[in-house]
């Protein structure tokens, strides 16, 4: 698997980054790959240009939840977090969920419902809880990056920003945890509340659709900041994390980015 793996990733970077660099190809206004050993830059385009996350806000709420969070631990669903749009699982009101499977629902279908209900579970209010996704970023390095919202749903003011390079690096954190990590790859999965109704929910990342699978991660997009990706590559060892903010295209982005960051870091 290995080898053909090699294969298929040595034949689209001489045909898609030679093509990119001419074209000039990235539509991504910000975008970085690093290596996730390291945290070097392997790529940079406006890497630390400050720009709204969109759902890719959510890994940052799954970081909190997972230090704060039993995953068997019960959460009921509030009127708020039920109410919550336009992106959401369909949980019901007064409903009770495992924290676990609300967790793969912010990962896996980019759930607002879910990540709502999540942060009112470990803080009592939304706004508490963006107060502890802050003091994370802060902890993490993240120095660009500002949250006011535990969804990436754009905020009236545009005070919610991030970079790139601050993404990429919550990539890095991210996948150290096994759970995280298993759960980005999972295409779909059911979830069952206290109501026994199941709810089907399936992965935005339309990279885990294509074989073989390389590339996972967290999708995100709102009108202002239009289509934003963080991800990493599908291998055992999780070589790059890489990161882009405001894509025209972002399949064709994403696509370019992963395979650019293969070549480069095998190359060292």
């Amino acid at each position: 698997m290995r080898k053909i793996l090699s294969f298929f990733l040595a034949a689209m970077f001489f045909f898609s980054v030679s093509a990119a660099f001419a074209a000039p190809g990235l539509t991504a206004k910000s975008a970085v790959i690093l290596d996730a050993r390291t945290g070097r830059i392997l790529y940079g385009k406006n890497p630390h240009l400050k720009l709204p996350p969109a759902s890719t806000t959510k890994l940052m709420t799954v970081l909190v939840v997972l230090e704060r969070l039993p995953l068997d631990k019960p959460v009921t669903v509030s009127a708020s977090a039920a109410n919550t749009s336009p992106s959401k699982a369909g949980l019901a009101r007064g409903v009770s969920y495992r924290a676990g499977d609300l967790v793969a629902a912010c990962l896996i279908s980019s759930s607002n419902d879910a990540a709502i209900a999540l942060a009112e579970a470990v803080a009592g209010s939304e706004k508490e809880f963006v107060n502890l996704m802050n003091q994370k970023a802060k902890a993490l390095g993240m120095n660009d990056t500002y949250f006011v919202n535990a969804t990436g749903l754009t905020d009236k003011h545009a005070r919610q920003v991030t970079t790139a390079y601050d993404l990429s690096r919550l990539m890095c954190q991210a996948i150290r945890d096994a759970r995280v990590d298993r759960i980005l790859g999972i295409p779909t999965a059911v979830i069952t509340g206290s109501d026994r109704k199941p709810i089907l929910i399936r992965n935005h990342n339309k990279m885990l659709w294509r074989m073989p699978r390389f590339v996972k991660g967290k999708t995100g997009w709102t009108f202002a900041s239009r289509h934003t990706f963080v991800g990493t590559d599908y291998s055992a060892d999780k070589r790059i994390t890489f990161a882009m903010l405001s894509s025209q295209k972002p399949w064709m982005d994403i696509k370019w980015l992963a395979i650019l960051g293969l070549a480069l870091q095998s190359r060292r």
